[in-house]
């Protein structure tokens, strides 16, 4: 049992905790002020600049909290597994749900945008070649991160190949200092270096197609977190007498650098003295607020929900399935809600729920399929 709390608990109930964050997250993105022009539902009756607020905080570190747990559980499957072993699970849970994601979901979720505008439009003819498959509106909608996720693991198991005692657990070793400064200057360089790239667009999504979709302000952040999450299992940040985020500390500068960061993002072009300035100056905050939010909520997290039961224990098995089903979900459900005459946050709360319920209850039918089962199969483990 120890092992298994070691591994799996406080963890999971992170990453089922960022996924719903997720859920609700595109949820805000409906009805923010200012909503992107390609956001597939947009609901302008009442929009709120509180929403846009949500988005651009919440937004930063969504993802990477993902990718820190992705690689912290990668690297330990990868040193219980021959290479047949893993990738035959990789295959199964990642590579083959990505593809049928791209190609059977992709095409109708992003159709939304124009469905829920009323543009009328050739599902196959205008939309799905001239528009989706070989023009501007290509996505992977969520299953970028599959896709992503394919090509980390593939670098973490060549990583290991060519260095074999990566993959063994070494004893007990508790991050200085100058980690946490030398992994912020690395991701500084790169995220300042993507800025000015993007002329400053931290929101730019582009894309190499048809194998990888990627927003370039952020790309260097997802295998810097990774193998972040797979040095900490292979220096047993979280067992007893390991690393423990303090809470003192790591919720302070969340909390602060969060704010700076969504300040300077509305205001800082207007006193920076050069756009070169404001570019440099965001990217520090960026650096600082991420990093603070993934340990400020592994802080929480260790400290306060290190254990499972009835609840948590269901939420934590479903939350892949939740993530997978998630998206097409929020946009009906948000485009059902068009027509009705409420207030935003009404909206909000009511299409939250029903995401949310939505998605839990079709992870759940998902179960039954080997490329989702694999919740249902830990939850049965930590049970007994």
């Amino acid at each position: 049992m120890a092992e298994k709390k070691r591994r799996i608990f406080f963890l999971d109930n992170l990453k089922a905790f960022t996924v719903c964050l997720m859920i609700v997250f595109h949820v805000a993105l409906c009805y923010m002020a200012y909503a992107p022009e390609w956001w597939y539902t947009v609901d302008k009756a009442d929009p709120q600049f509180s929403f846009t607020v949500f988005v651009m905080w919440a937004d930063i570190f969504i993802m990477p909290v993902m990718f820190f747990v992705s690689g912290y559980f990668g690297l330990m499957s990868l040193s219980k597994q021959t290479a047949m072993q893993f990738w035959k699970n990789k295959l199964v849970r990642i590579i083959v749900p990505w593809i049928a994601g791209v190609v059977l979901f992709a095409p109708p979720i992003t159709f939304i945008m124009f469905a829920s505008r009323g543009i009328p439009m050739d599902y196959v003819n205008d939309y799905l070649f001239k528009l989706f498959l070989f023009g501007p509106c290509f996505s992977h909608v969520q299953y970028w991160f599959l896709g992503m996720l394919t090509y980390l693991y593939a670098a973490l198991f060549i990583f290991c190949r060519l260095r074999p005692g990566f993959r063994e657990r070494q004893p007990i070793s508790l991050p200085g200092a100058k980690l946490f400064v030398g992994f912020a200057a690395l991701c500084y360089v790169c995220t300042a270096g993507a800025y000015f790239y993007t002329g400053g667009n931290n929101d730019l999504w582009t894309f190499i197609w048809p194998v990888l979709v990627y927003q370039p302000t952020r790309i260097a952040f997802y295998p810097l977190y990774f193998f972040l999450g797979a040095y900490a299992w292979r220096h047993q940040w979280f067992v007893e007498g390991g690393y423990r985020a303090d809470s003192a500390k790591w919720l302070p500068a969340f909390i602060v650098t969060g704010i700076a960061y969504v300040f300077y993002t509305m205001f800082g072009a207007q006193t920076a003295g050069s756009s070169e300035t404001y570019m440099l100056v965001r990217s520090a905050i960026h650096v600082l607020f991420l990093l603070s939010a993934v340990f400020g909520l592994l802080a929480i997290f260790q400290s306060k929900l290190d254990y499972t039961n009835g609840f948590l224990g269901e939420l934590a098995a479903n939350s892949y399935n939740m993530y997978y089903t998630h998206m097409g979900l929020v946009m009906l459900i948000a485009w059902g809600f068009l027509g009705i005459e409420l207030p935003a946050y009404a909206k909000y709360a009511a299409v939250s729920i029903l995401s949310l319920l939505a998605s839990y209850l079709t992870g759940k039918m998902l179960m039954v399929l080997p490329c989702f089962a694999s919740g249902k199969k830990a939850k049965e483990q930590t049970k007994a």
